[in-house]
């Protein structure tokens, strides 16, 4: 299975994370042509290749009788393959995008069938966010895939600015670690994706601890941990890479989202656990927070 990867190129000091192959799921909503134009600005660079796939719900034909399901799901299908000549045509992307069509089951089934039987990298998700009564969610579907998938995952949010990453590629990323072994594979992608896009990278870690903690020691603290960040840089990065370190102390979401504003990021990469999860369980409330609210896509990476 693949599950995204970071190799080197002849020059070991050039790192190159591989996204050859990205799947962009798409419902033809706002928030799906959204992910769509990040994927392309991150496609342009990396030279990958797109799989624009809609998936047909297996609900699609549930109110109908037997004998007029298969007329049901043929119009659901001309429907789909309109709308994806419209979003080829209009992101004039025809040369390295691959329109997919899937039909008829349950949604993440059909995708993770398609993305093992083409060798995906990365899955590209838009979501809405919010639920109707204002809390943020992902959406059922986006949420399953975030809880299910084993490859890396982007989620473009809907406070994500995406229309100058589309022209111009990433040129900010950053990148979260509180230093377990699921951080560190994701340093791989943060790192690569610097060297790749050509990008500013940021290094963040978050001292956890209440608003009103005495702030004394917190400059041992910060040199303490800014020295272990700095030890964390991949080997054949040192020498080649200049990311920036911060240290922050409170809420981690919180601190992640501030910075991420301030800095006017293009991407927050962390990892996350390895490991499914059941309905209503989900692997990490950071990570799942700031999918719902960040301004920028957050790439999740596990191990």
């Amino acid at each position: 299975m693949s599950t995204g990867r970071v190799v080197a190129k002849e020059d070991p000091a050039a790192p190159v994370v591989q996204f050859q192959r990205i799947l962009v799921a798409t419902d033809f909503s706002s928030a799906a042509q959204s992910a769509l134009d990040y994927a392309l600005g991150m496609a342009r660079k990396l030279h990958s290749k797109i799989f624009l796939v809609h998936a047909i719900p297996s609900g699609v034909s549930q109110y109908v009788s037997p004998e007029a399901s298969e007329e049901v799901i043929q119009k659901a299908r001309d429907f789909a393959a309109q709308e994806m000549k419209q979003l080829v045509e209009d992101s004039g992307c025809a040369d390295f995008v691959q329109a997919e069509i899937l039909c008829c089951g349950a949604i993440w089934p059909q995708l993770q069938d398609f993305a093992k039987i083409n060798g995906v990298d990365l899955i590209v998700l838009g979501t809405h966010g919010r639920s109707a009564t204002r809390k943020p969610l992902l959406g059922p579907v986006a949420e399953e895939i975030f809880r299910l998938a084993e490859r890396p995952i982007l989620t473009v949010g809907p406070r994500a600015e995406t229309e100058e990453v589309g022209r111009e590629g990433i040129r900010r990323i950053l990148y979260a670690t509180n230093f377990k072994p699921h951080a560190e594979r994701a340093a791989g992608f943060a790192y690569a994706l610097e060297r790749e896009q050509n990008a500013q990278l940021t290094v963040l870690h978050v001292v956890e601890e209440p608003v009103d903690t005495p702030k004394a020691g917190h400059e041992i603290v910060e040199d303490f941990m800014t020295q272990r960040m700095k030890r964390g840089i991949p080997a054949i990065c040192i020498g080649k890479c200049e990311p920036v370190f911060q240290v922050r102390f409170g809420e981690p979401a919180k601190e992640i989202l501030d910075l991420a504003r301030a800095e006017h990021s293009d991407l927050i990469v962390l990892g996350m656990r390895s490991g499914k999860h059941a309905t209503g369980q989900l692997p990490s409330a950071v990570a799942y927070k700031l999918a719902c609210q960040s301004t920028c896509p957050v790439l999740t990476v596990r191990r």
